[in-house]
């Protein structure tokens, strides 16, 4: 199995990844010619989002056919060297394994839509409507009813869009069927999977109404989400498959609570090993999540540290585990939600960057993080995001927000602000492709690109580096406890991580404001990485904007060791 605990792993979400053939969408010879890149860098496995045949309503996440690769990809021969690429790398390949639902292409929607005997009726959920209404009042994820209407009055559920039908995961067939596609892909070489939505693979029995004495549709929360049944079927998941093929399971938990994420990933309980939470990426939502335009995102410090504080405090206690992550394809770049693009750009990036990697837990990169890509606000007519299109005429029809104003809360929060084509050089098109990309390009891949991170060893890139390498140099990093100090400081989190053998203090000013910090006894260490000015260890320290540090503590009577990357150290 992937060492997962002592990994770094790379998501690549293809579309927007490399371009191979001159036809504007990122392809899987793309990602082949830049293995190296990527080798290079130090991550140790991957992330792959859907590359399966779709209609491509939500990018891949509406699957037509698990098992063909879909044509802008490549092919099945493609992707076969890309195993065999990533493994001459010793590179691991996590794939994306989209299971609530298919596309409503899929061959098994399309018999059960068009035959009202067909066995795959049981496939999904099939329901009559109520006083020409839908079956119950459940609001989708991307905004409008959780159903779709079929014909007079027999509905199916979709609980994100119209286009990707919900699979009943209570019929052993479906459930089958999906071991199966696994077994497909782990006899190829891949190494596990991240599974996209799975805890919402358990429907209440009976798809009862959510709050019915309320007006209008009501988001059905612990209707779908992380229902008895979903342990039921990971443990079986587990047994059939992943205990077989020793792969890792990786849950996309979607709004899992703490103690759901302890539950699935615990060891004694043999369901996955690893899911990540969504609390600080949801950090500042309102009670309409993302589009909640009362709150919009804004957030304290202090919240911050407290979320930070809680995941990992219970992980580290009660033996679960998670991937942390600050972007992905799902979220606006964390650069600007978190740091200070304006005046700290590199500053706040690199805090940042050494904040996710000294968490207890694997640390995930999403592309282009690595150089500091930024988030690119689309005119509502280049947008791609079915979500946000959908959920701003939601907005508009159920809550009478004008368009205008819909629009602009869109912009903000659209997928497509983070689903622009990397940015490898200054050339045209930023090296990305030879044609205009299927997404518009952020305009400052001028200055923001590989090309220039990799010339300039202050860069973004260099500094995400050396934090793989101290991963790799520091076991405490990967397996050690955590334990926060000076927990009700304003702007400072400060915590250590500490095995048997090595007691690191890592201390990061999280806003842009320059603060003090104050021990109650003085600390001697060495400064492995920092991302300003070589700072001595004192009892009081002083902390520009966005300042971080991590050192090694010691005690006086030790020898001390220069790390291996670093020409300068204090004690």
């Amino acid at each position: 199995m992937i060492d997962f605990k002592h990994s770094v792993i790379y998501q690549i979400w293809p579309r927007s990844f490399k371009d191979s053939n001159h036809d504007g969408i990122g392809d899987i010879q793309g990602i082949i010619s830049k293995l190296d890149y990527l080798k290079e860098l130090g991550i140790n496995c991957i992330w792959l989002s859907p590359i399966y045949a779709s209609p491509n309503d939500d990018y891949g996440y509406d699957i037509s056919d698990y098992y063909r690769i879909a044509l802008e990809y490549g092919t099945m021969e493609d992707f076969d060297e890309l195993v065999l690429e990533l493994k001459k790398r010793n590179i691991s390949l996590l794939m994306d394994l989209v299971a609530n639902h298919t596309s409503t292409k899929h061959t098994w929607f399309l018999d059960a839509l068009n035959n009202p005997s067909s066995i795959y009726r049981d496939y999904y959920y099939f329901k009559e409507g109520k006083n020409g209404n839908p079956p119950n009042n459940w609001l989708s994820f991307f905004g409008g009813s959780s159903w779709t209407k079929e014909s007079d009055n027999s509905y199916y559920l979709t609980s994100f869009a119209p286009t990707q039908a919900d699979l009943n995961w209570k019929n052993e067939n479906v459930r089958n069927e999906i071991y199966k596609v696994m077994e497909f892909y782990l006899k190829k070489g891949v190494d596990g999977f991240r599974m996209d939505v799975i805890n919402c693979i358990d429907k209440k029995e009976g798809l009862p109404d959510k709050n019915p004495e309320k007006k209008g549709y009501q988001f059905p929360d612990d209707y779908i989400l992380n229902g008895p049944l979903v342990h039921e079927y990971l443990k079986e998941m587990n047994e059939k498959v992943l205990s077989k093929y020793d792969a890792l399971g990786l849950a996309e938990g979607c709004l899992v609570t703490l103690d759901d994420a302890m539950n699935y990933t615990n060891p004694a309980n043999k369901e996955i090993h690893m899911t990540f939470h969504f609390d600080i990426s949801m950090l500042g939502y309102g009670k309409l999540g993302k589009y909640d335009f009362r709150k919009l995102y804004r957030h304290t410090t202090k919240e911050f540290k407290e979320i930070t504080r809680k995941w990992q405090t219970a992980m580290m206690e009660k033996g679960g585990y998670v991937g942390n992550f600050l972007s992905n394809h799902d979220n606006k770049r964390h650069i600007e939600r978190f740091g200070n693009i304006q005046l700290y750009y590199l500053e706040s990036a690199k805090a940042l960057a050494l904040y996710n990697f000294t968490l207890y837990g694997t640390p995930f990169i999403y592309q282009g993080e690595e150089i500091g890509m930024t988030n690119l606000k689309l005119d509502y007519k280049d947008w791609k995001d079915f979500e946000a299109i959908n959920s701003v005429q939601a907005m508009h029809d159920m809550l009478h927000v004008p368009l205008p104003i819909a629009k602009k809360i869109g912009a903000f929060v659209t997928r497509d602000n983070a689903r622009t084509p990397v940015q490898w050089s200054n050339e045209d098109y930023a090296g990305f492709s030879t044609v205009i990309p299927w997404i518009r390009l952020n305009p400052n891949y001028i200055y923001i690109n590989v090309q220039d991170n990799l010339r300039d060893p202050q860069s973004i890139y260099h500094f995400y580096k050396k934090l793989i390498e101290l991963r790799k140099q520091h076991e405490a990093l990967c397996t050690g406890k955590f334990i926060e100090l000076n927990k009700e400081h304003k702007h400072i989190l400060c915590f250590k991580r500490i095995n048997e053998d090595e007691e690191l203090l890592i201390l990061i000013n999280l806003t842009k404001q320059a603060a003090d910090i104050t021990f109650d006894k003085p600390f001697h260490g060495i400064e492995l990485l920092h991302n300003g000015l070589d700072k001595e260890l004192q009892k009081v320290m002083k902390l520009a904007p966005f300042e971080a540090h991590i050192y090694q503590i010691i005690k006086k009577e030790e020898p001390i060791k220069v790390p291996l990357h670093t020409s300068k150290y204090r004690v």
